[in-house]
């Protein structure tokens, strides 16, 4: 029960955080190009950035505490496996891979989401440093879906 019930929500946090990311690159940035005015469009992404940052972060930290619950019920892996995984399998060069893109992708949120995007609105620099974290984070994101693959199918 606990494995299934640490499965769904992790695949629910990945959908929302991720699928959140989509809907902000492929649905609001080009709506945004359309609005002529640089203030209101400033202010809608503000406005959607700031709600979806809270609900991103709850999505967060549902991963990183329901991913290691499953490597424990799944694969018996302990704690310990998250800091220093076994790389000579092609499951724990997948495990490794995955681990320091997730390491990755929460310091670059953090980053985005508390440093740049809050600087975003009042500097085109940091706008476009923004910008160019969210996308980075996106594909970020895509790749740990693929090495979560690779671990469920064996590793490389």
């Amino acid at each position: 029960m606990i494995l299934q019930a640490a499965l769904l929500l992790h695949i629910l946090a990945a959908i929302f955080w991720i699928g959140g990311m989509l809907f902000l690159v492929l649905v609001i940035a080009p709506y945004l190009k359309s609005v002529p005015d640089p203030k209101a469009k400033s202010q809608i992404y503000q406005v959607v950035g700031k709600q979806y940052r809270f609900w991103g972060w709850v999505a967060i930290i549902t991963l990183l505490v329901t991913g290691p619950v499953m490597l424990y019920y799944l694969w018996a892996l302990p704690p310990s496996a998250i800091i220093a995984p076994d790389i000579h399998s092609g499951f724990g060069q997948a495990l490794a891979a995955k681990l320091a893109l997730v390491a990755l992708i929460v310091v670059s949120s953090l980053v985005h989401d508390f440093w740049l995007g809050p600087r975003a609105r009042s500097s085109p620099g940091f706008s476009r440093l923004a910008r160019i974290f969210g996308r980075t984070n996106l594909i970020i994101a895509l790749l740990i879906v693929l090495f979560a693959t690779y671990l469920r199918t064996g590793g490389f």
